[in-house]
């Protein structure tokens, strides 16, 4: 007579560890940014917007979307809005899920991203705290709106050794709380192809 392969105790013990593995992804998956989906795209531009942006953001973005349906694009209003909208996912630090979610990429010169990302993942992005589990505890802070104080008309020169047209803007920036962030920034905004960007922060 043959003996009988009992394989009662190997199957439970593998059902026994898939269901452990799957009640640890849903209880300890990432839960803030679940629901992160983009709510706009301005096609021809490539400028997206995200639900977890905030009210203030929103705004902008819509006002961008409007001036860019335009056939006769007002530049000087454009350069003002994405200076606004930079600034303001740039240095609202809350909305980011770790140090490497950098805000704003989207309106810096395109040749310019690899090193801004860089640049900002070492200094103001740098002792953000991962927030993937909805946990964190740092204060962080949160734009609460950008003025344009200023803006000219520019030449700016490029490291390709030529010159476009642009705008330097001087904004200044509010928190809905302080904590020491900067409140003023120069920003030089130029043509890249067919849009708008910034090229140069101070």
């Amino acid at each position: 007579m043959k003996k009988r392969i009992h394989i009662r105790k190997p199957a439970v013990l593998i059902i026994t560890v898939l269901i452990v593995v799957s009640a640890s992804y849903f209880l300890f998956r990432p839960k803030e940014n679940e629901n992160i989906v983009t709510v706009a795209v301005i096609e021809d531009y490539s400028y997206v917007l995200e639900s977890n942006q905030t009210k203030i953001y929103k705004k902008y973005f819509k006002d961008l979307q409007e001036e860019l349906k335009n056939k006769e694009v007002d530049e000087e209003k454009y350069a003002r809005l994405i200076t606004q909208l930079f600034l303001i996912d740039f240095y609202t630090l809350t909305s980011k899920m770790t140090n490497q979610d950098i805000g704003g990429v989207q309106y810096i010169y395109s040749k310019n991203q690899d090193n801004f990302r860089l640049k900002a993942s070492e200094t103001i992005y740098k002792y953000v705290e991962s927030n993937i589990y909805g946990n964190r505890k740092q204060e962080l802070p949160s734009v609460k709106d950008v003025e344009i104080e200023s803006i000219k008309e520019i030449n700016y020169s490029l490291q390709e050794s030529k010159k476009v047209r642009g705008y330097e803007l001087v904004a200044n920036i509010s928190y809905k709380k302080d904590l020491g962030y900067d409140t003023k920034k120069t920003i030089t905004v130029i043509e890249d192809e067919e849009k708008l960007s910034i090229a140069e922060i101070k």
